[in-house]
C-alpha cells in the first residue's frame, strides 16, 4: 500500500509572508497526521523564509509517523540532521532555479561528493534517500552511493503539457522505480504531485510513498488541512484502485 507523505515547506513560507507566527508548521503537522497522513516531509538549508530549526526540533518532538528531512550537502544541515534524528533524510539539490527547471541530483557526477553526508546518518539508523531523476543510471549511482532509498522527481510527468509526452515520462517513471525495487531499495516519488496526479504515479507498484507538498497546502488554505489531506488520501486511494 502506497503511503502518503505531506510537505510544509509552503506552508511555512505563508507565514513568513504575513511576518507572523502563523500558520505554524508544528501544528498544521499535527492536523495532517490526525487526517491520515502517513508521514511529515520538510526541507531545511534552501528555502530563505522556509521551515526554522524551531520548527525542525518541534516537529521531531511531536511527529508520530515518519519525518522526513531534505535537505542539500551541506555540512550545516548534516550537523543538524544528526542531532534531530529524523526518520528519513533526503540528499535534494543546492538552489532552486525555478519551479519547471528544478531537478534531481546528478548522483553520477557527485557520488563520492555525496558519500560522506549519507555515511554518517546511515551509522545512527536513518534511512538515506535522494531526490533523483527518474533515469535507471541516476538510480544507479544513488545506490552505488549507498543510498538506501530514492526519490523519483515527479516534475517533468506532472508538468508534461501534452498526452503523448506524459505517457513517455510516465513509462520513465515506472522503469527508474523498477530499477530501484531490483536493487533493494525503497523507491519513494514527489516533486509537483497534486490531486490529479498522485494516484497515477501511486498506481505504480514499486512506488512505496508519494510526497505532496505545495498543491495540499494550496487546497488546505481554502478547506482547511484536515480536509485537504482527507480529499488526498481519497484521490491516492482512487488511483490505486483503478
Amino acid at each position: 500500500m502506497t503511503t502518503l507523505f505531506v510537505g510544509l515547506d509552503h506552508l511555512a513560507t505563508l507565514r513568513a509572508a504575513g511576518g507572523t507566527h502563523d500558520p505554524d508548521p508544528v501544528v498544521a503537522a499535527a492536523l495532517a497526521e490526525l487526517a491520515g497522513a502517513d508521514g511529515i516531509r520538510v526541507t531545511c538549508g534552501r528555502e530563505r523564509g522556509g521551515v526554522l530549526e524551531r520548527d525542525l526540533r518541534l516537529l521531531r518532538e511531536v511527529v508520530r509517523t515518519l519525518l522526513i528531512l531534505r535537505m542539500p550537502p551541506q555540512d550545516e544541515c548534516l550537523k543538524l540532521a544528526l542531532a534531530l534524528r529524523p526518520d528519513v533524510v533526503t540528499l535534494i539539490p543546492g538552489e532552486r532555479e525555478g519551479l519547471g527547471l528544478e531537478r534531481g541530483v546528478d548522483v553520477e557526477d557527485r557520488r563520492q561528493e555525496l558519500a560522506p553526508f549519507l555515511e554518517p546518518l546511515k551509522g545512527i539508523g536513518v534511512l538515506t534517500a535522494i531526490l533523483v531523476d527518474p533515469l535507471p543510471h541516476q538510480v544507479k549511482a544513488a545506490h552505488r552511493a549507498g543510498a538506501g532509498a530514492v526519490t523519483l522527481h515527479t516534475g517533468r510527468f506532472c508538468w508534461a503539457g501534452d498526452d503523448a509526452t506524459r505517457a513517455v515520462e510516465f513509462e520513465a517513471l515506472t522503469n527508474a522505480a523498477k530499477v530501484g525495487q531490483r536493487l533493494g531499495m525503497s523507491v519513494h516519488a514527489g516533486a509537483g504531485l497534486g490531486y490529479q496526479s498522485v494516484g497515477v504515479v501511486a498506481a505504480i507498484s514499486e512506488i512505496a510513498s508519494v510526497d505532496v507538498g505545495h498543491a495540499l497546502v494550496a487546497r488546505a488554505v481554502l478547506v482547511g488541512m484536515h480536509e485537504a489531506v482527507q480529499e488526498l488520501r481519497h484521490a491516492l486511494h482512487e488511483g490505486l484502485t483503478r
